[in-house]
């Protein structure tokens, strides 16, 4: 191997080991800065070759014998051993960010970005589905449905892309576009859509007042503006005097968990709204915060498989109290915290740190929270019949089970 390429790749490994932010849950409870691990950072160089002696052997053989040896990428390399490194561990929450998906999670969670404005979800099969296209937005506007899969974007194929690897393709400076490949329930051919990118503010709440007189609060990802956003529906709706509240957390990825806090927060006047459990068995309970403006309107959450992280910590919470009957389906089960490092190149490694319970002390990774009211939403349901949301205000009216 090379003296340039080993010291490129070694000074990026001692870089990318350097500065870091902490975060906490899907996003983050509270932000620190701290340097890399002292038993990291006091290694002479020698020893830490000498830790890495299989990788520089093989990376060797690479360099010698390719046969492209223009495709050796030192970034991409590294890159790729740390994602090797992290799934040894077995653990799919921990997981390394590249700059680009990095940005693209901030900037979501800030309440902004530069795309065509639609909601979308990785399935199981791994197609890209959109939830909703947000009302005004670009993708609204040319004709993007809820419901439809989105196979290709500029003519790349985004199977096998993580989400956040798809939507970056989706994704790019106002002004400019992006033609997207649809697949759509009821039609024969693939659909191509022009669209225009715009700057799009992203409204984690919005609310609305039902023609039966209930409130209808949607929550769509517990981001750093979500509180305020809430509290605004919240003064709004109760100004006219509903009879409850439905609080909609289907298809709801999660965020902050220092919003999902603040969130329950809302509809609990006291108590303990997750507990926090370490590997050696601390534990921490985070409670809630006084000043809730619907901590006596009667209440329903609404759920589904999409519901998850934050969005069943909310919702665990509420269960647990008696706050609220949980109706739809049963919850996604990430009930695991993250620390997210945030290395200094702008990519990040998410390492599972604890796992968090609901008051009454339920594990919820990998189980999931079940419903009280059990709903299914069918896809054969007529577009705009929303059976769910439905169940939930007969539920909170009459009391209907």
């Amino acid at each position: 191997m090379s003296r340039t390429l080993k010291s490129f790749i070694l000074a990026l490994v001692l870089v990318l080991v350097a500065g870091v932010s902490f975060l906490a849950g899907y996003g983050a409870s509270q932000r620190t800065v701290s340097a890399a691990p002292a038993a990291t950072r006091a290694l002479p160089g020698d020893e830490l070759s000498e830790r890495f002696k299989l990788f520089w052997e093989a990376l060797s053989w690479v360099e010698k014998e390719f046969y492209r040896p223009e495709a050796i990428d030192p970034t991409k390399i590294t890159y790729g051993a740390i994602r090797g490194m992290l799934q040894t561990l077995g653990d799919q929450h921990t997981q390394f960010v590249d700059p680009q998906e990095q940005q693209i999670s901030e900037t979501q969670l800030r309440g902004g970005f530069e795309g065509i404005g639609v909601f979308v979800e990785m399935k199981a099969d791994g197609k890209l589905r959109i939830v909703a296209p947000q009302e005004g937005s670009p993708g609204e506007k040319v004709g993007l449905k809820a419901g439809d899969v989105v196979t290709h974007a500029d003519g790349k194929s985004l199977a096998g892309l993580t989400m956040v690897q798809a939507v970056s393709f989706i994704r790019g400076p106002k002004g400019t576009n992006v033609s997207l490949t649809v697949v759509r329930e009821g039609s024969a051919e693939p659909l191509v859509f022009e669209v225009m990118r715009a700057e799009i503010k992203v409204e984690s709440v919005r609310g609305k007042m039902l023609p039966q007189g209930v409130g209808y609060v949607r929550v769509s990802q517990f981001g750093v503006q979500t509180r305020g956003e809430l509290v605004r529906v919240l003064q709004e709706l109760l100004r006219e005097r509903p009879k409850g509240l439905v609080l909609d957390l289907r298809s709801n990825p999660g965020g902050y968990l220092a919003s999902a806090v603040e969130v329950a927060s809302q509809f609990l006047s006291d108590g303990v709204v997750l507990h926090e459990v370490r590997a050696n068995g601390d534990r921490r309970e985070y409670r809630a915060k006084a000043g809730g403006l619907a901590t006596e309107t009667p209440l329903v959450v609404l759920m589904d498989r999409g519901s998850a992280s934050a969005a069943e910590i909310v919702a665990g919470a509420l269960q647990d109290h008696g706050r609220a009957l949980l109706v739809g389906e049963k919850s996604f089960g990430k009930g695991s915290m993250q620390s997210v490092r945030s290395l200094s190149d702008g990519s990040s490694v998410h390492i599972t740190i604890a796992r968090w319970h609901t008051p009454k002390d339920r594990p919820i990774d990998g189980v999931g929270l079940t419903p009280d009211v059990a709903v299914s939403l069918s896809t054969e349901v007529a577009e705009g019949d929303d059976v769910q949301l439905q169940k939930a205000v007969d539920v909170l009216l009459g009391g209907q089970r």
